[in-house]
């Protein structure tokens, strides 16, 4: 039987990222995330990061690094706050 332990396995349709041509995912940057969002986001990156080759990992932080989930959760927060939710 075939063992698939070491198989770099990619999600087969990745919510919040857009595959490119040179094998990297690109981040569909949302102006407001609301904190499940955030936290898919943040899990999928994870997902995709451990999917690739160790020397393609940094250059895929980088790329990820461009945008920050964080900001746009803080700003649905700060958005929601002005109406006292």
């Amino acid at each position: 039987m075939k063992s698939h332990r070491f198989e770099n396995v990619h999600p087969a349709n990745p919510r919040f990222h857009v595959s490119q041509a040179d094998g990297m995912y690109q981040a569909i940057p949302f102006v407001f995330v609301t904190e499940t969002m955030y936290r898919d986001i943040v899990s999928e990156r994870e997902a995709l990061l451990s999917a690739l080759p160790a020397e393609d990992r940094a250059r895929q932080q980088q790329v990820f690094d461009r945008y920050d989930p964080a900001q746009s959760l803080r700003g649905y927060k700060e958005i929601l706050s002005l109406y006292g939710i």
